[in-house]
């Protein structure tokens, strides 16, 4: 063998190599990102849909969400930065009161909350409704697809209506 092709197949290994380990790291980072997701919303959410929520993110991770459920922020660059923003926040709250009307969805400008009734409160420990907000952090609460948000609070609230034993149905999620 030829030094030129010697250093072509090391040359080429090398390029190789690195394609390899960057999307190892992608795939990586992904999955990191699903699991946050899974953790900090307590499986109330699919992580594929929250990370497609808004424009597309690889990057997701969690921060302290206070009064929310869970908060999470997505990568994003900024002015040439790449730095973390939050975006989505998702607030649960049970009620042993009973909610007046049926099970139903309130959109809001960055938000949409969703009520869902229990059906048989007795069985629920007394939960007579959940109170599911699923909020935009992003200043644009328009982008992404229609309805994205709305289908989020919905799977959340009737992924938290079966943890608390409360049996529910809930209307399809608007789509504007």
């Amino acid at each position: 063998m030829t030094r030129g092709k010697v250093l072509l197949s090391i040359v080429l290994a090398a390029f190789l190599a690195l394609g390899g380990w960057a999307m190892y790291d992608g795939n990586r980072t992904r999955q990191d990102s699903r699991a946050e997701i899974v953790e900090a919303c307590q499986g109330l959410v699919d992580p594929d849909a929250v990370m497609r929520y808004g424009d597309s993110a690889e990057k997701v991770d969690a921060r302290p969400a206070g009064d929310h459920l869970c908060l999470l922020r997505k990568a994003g660059t900024f002015e040439g930065q790449e730095d973390m923003f939050d975006y989505f926040s998702l607030t649960v709250v049970t009620s042993k009161d009973a909610e007046p009307g049926e099970s139903r969805f309130d959109l809001g400008v960055r938000g949409v909350v969703v009520i869902a009734k229990c059906a048989d409160p007795v069985e629920s420990a007394g939960v007579t409704s959940l109170r599911v907000t699923a909020a935009s952090e992003l200043e644009r609460a328009d982008r992404g697809e229609p309805g994205a948000l709305a289908a989020l609070a919905r799977e959340a609230a009737l992924r938290a209506a079966a943890k608390a034993g409360c049996e529910t149905v809930l209307p399809e999620a608007p789509r504007g």
